[in-house]
């Protein structure tokens, strides 16, 4: 399950390989080395990147201009200080790369550094991420500042309430009221309908907020400030907003330094805080959410008119969903349909976003979303199809933002809230550009034939056959017949487009490992492909996907057909790998080995014993060949 950003481009599998081919302008390889903090990526043409900075939470946020993602988005969780990386369709003809830091984290814009290997390879360094204080909400509200109405043409901003400064106590527990706090009074502390509030002495303090690796603490530690000893002496039980028990421990005295310890639920939001000069102390809220919706329950259902006839049309049609787009001054973000939709939505801890379930509907085929920049009230808008009668769509708020309601406007049209925290937009700390030189001209060379030869030649190297049947799949299906099927296929399809091909084998024969590369090498082939079937022994039908193997000089010719199968095929990724197959280690031109699904799985080997499969799988291998030679310039 894969999310797409904003907007989804298909391709016409319809279209012939060629135009594909020369049409595409893709990203067709990504991916993050966490190990070495580095990002890397690749297109099928050439890119200049753009590059930023953005704050509230800190990412750097990559545009690739000119390139869409060719599929849908897609997102990698890393641990530490990198939080995770994203990347998906943010306009229509441009793709956005998004890594996001944990909570705390920030780097030095000046050190990261862009290196173009050529115009279309490219690779990104990142500085180690450094602890620093988040980012502080400018006038943050007063803890009892009730929810925010949206704005309208005649009303203007209800006037601030005078918060008391001496001695806020926790209200005394209500029987009657299962969701007040005990009867514990505190100096110095609040229980407020935005979160809690905390009395400082000593000015404004440096904040750090980490949460635990099982989810189930968060720690605030503010320096430089002290707070009321009374609040040093014991747990105070407060049972409110997913926050069972607060803990307040004084770890450092020069500079004083005091850890703030909230006990939550593992699948509660993360909570921030920030100082309120006027009020003499540290507010702390749940981050994009307000905090009377943590007691309301997590999930609110629209409510819908009764179903009314209206003919035939529409019946046992699925709504489609067109956009998804901010209105009303950027108070509204509206879900349009074609025709009558309902939803349900909750708040989503998990991808710390609002979810918005949408069944019975699709989404279009030019599905649009909203054009978002640093000031939109929304950070991310994330939209995927749930299996095929589902539609999900995560909402993330900005810092300063939080989610109201989600309204049904008319049977075609959803409305979600968007509130800010304030009566008066926060300021947002602007985005730092950061300079990417432009790519190295000259490609990295790959490994080319001495003598001019009239076509290129690719090898296609079906695998097993004759005494050596490969591996025996479920309901008796055998890896020679498959492998060979699907090699013959692409032979016909590169043909077309002007490409010899040359096959190790056209029948049921056996060829030995070294007979195979020996064709190769003979023929001083150009580029090599083995197609081969998986299996795994223990009886795990559970086990099934793609994977594309590669020794040295194949990795960029393995990453462009992996990624273009997963693009056009349904099937799970289980990734591109360095192997010593002797087929890969021995040939000397580029050599990859593909492994088009399981044979023992339960969802591979029924789509392998499928001709129409076999044929798209062929489809899809072929035109990841035409993508790699055109990349190269090998024709």
């Amino acid at each position: 399950m894969r999310f797409r950003w904003l907007l989804l481009l298909s391709s016409s599998l319809t279209l012939s390989l060629f135009s594909l081919a020369a049409q595409a302008r893709e990203l067709l390889f990504w991916q993050y080395d966490r190990n070495q903090n580095r990002l890397e990526f690749t297109t099928d043409v050439g890119v200049q990147p753009t590059a930023q900075l953005i704050s509230n939470p800190t990412r750097l946020v990559i545009d690739l201009p000119g390139i869409n993602v060719g599929g849908p988005s897609t997102n990698q969780r890393i641990s530490g200080a990198i939080r995770e990386v994203r990347v998906g369709q943010f306009e229509r003809q441009t793709t956005r790369i998004v890594v996001e830091l944990a909570p705390g984290y920030t780097i030095d814009p000046q050190q990261v550094k862009f290196r173009g290997i050529s115009p279309n390879q490219w690779t990104v360094q990142l500085p180690q991420p450094y602890r620093g204080s988040l980012p502080v909400l400018p006038n943050p509200a007063p803890p009892s500042l009730p929810p925010a109405q949206p704005p309208t043409r005649t009303q203007s901003p209800p006037p601030r309430p005078t918060i008391p400064r001496s001695n806020p106590t926790i209200p005394r527990s209500n029987p009657s009221n299962p969701r007040s706090n005990p009867g514990i009074r505190r100096q110095g502390f609040e229980i407020n309908r935005n979160g809690f509030f905390v009395s400082t002495d000593g000015g404004k303090p440096i904040i750090q907020i980490e949460r635990s690796r099982n989810n189930r603490s968060i720690n605030i530690d503010l320096e430089g400030v002290t707070i009321p000893e009374s609040l040093l002496a014991e747990d105070l039980d407060v049972n409110r907003y997913g926050v069972s028990k607060i803990q307040f421990e004084k770890k450092k005295d020069s500079p004083p330094i005091v850890r703030m310890t909230l006990n939550v639920d593992s699948d509660s939001p993360d909570w921030l805080a920030s100082f309120s000069q006027r009020l003499g102390g540290v507010l702390i809220f749940p981050r994009g959410i307000p905090a009377q919706r943590l007691d309301n329950g997590p999930t609110s259902k629209v409510p819908t008119k009764p179903i009314q006839s209206r003919g035939s049309a529409n019946i046992g049609k699925l709504a489609t969903i067109g956009s998804v787009e901010l209105a009303s001054n950027q108070t509204q973000l509206l879900i349009k349909a074609n025709q009558r939709v309902r939803a349900t939505s909750k708040w989503d801890p998990r991808s710390k976003a609002y979810q918005i379930t949408i069944p019975n509907a699709k989404l279009a085929d030019k599905f649009s979303g909203p054009q978002l920049n640093t000031t939109s009230p929304v950070s991310e808008v994330m939209v995927r199809q749930e299996e095929k009668n589902t539609v999900l769509i995560l909402v993330q708020p900005s810092n300063g933002t939080r989610i109201g309601s989600l309204n049904q406007l008319n049977d075609q049209l959803l409305a979600l809230q968007l509130r800010p925290f304030l009566s008066r937009r926060p300021t947002r700390i602007p985005p730092r550009s950061i300079p990417v030189p432009p790519p190295n001209q000259t490609r990295p060379p790959i490994p080319r034939r001495q003598v001019p030869k009239e076509r290129l030649v690719v090898v296609i190297d079906a695998g097993h056959g004759g005494k050596d049947p490969g591996a025996i799949g479920l309901g008796g299906i055998q890896e020679k017949d498959v492998n060979l099927s699907i090699s013959r296929q692409v032979e016909a399809l590169l043909e077309k487009q002007g490409i010899q091909v040359v096959m190790t084998r056209s029948d049921d024969r056996f060829i030995s490992l070294d007979g195979r590369v020996q064709v190769a090498e003979r023929t001083d082939a150009d580029l090599f492909v083995s197609i081969h079937a998986n299996a795994i022994g223990g009886k795990r039908p559970d086990v099934n996907g793609l994977e594309t193997f590669y020794y040295s000089t194949g990795r960029s010719l393995a990453q462009t057909i992996h990624y273009t199968i997963l693009r056009s095929v349904d099937i799970r990724d289980r990734r591109t790998r360095r192997a010593r197959f002797y087929v890969l280690r021995k040939t000397s031109m580029p050599a990859v080995l593909v492994e088009v699904g399981f044979l023992t799985g339960d969802e591979d080997s029924a789509k392998l014993k499928s001709s129409a499969f076999r044929s798209q799988m062929a489809r899809a291998i072929a035109r990841g060949i035409l993508l790699y030679i055109r990349q190269n310039r090998l024709s």
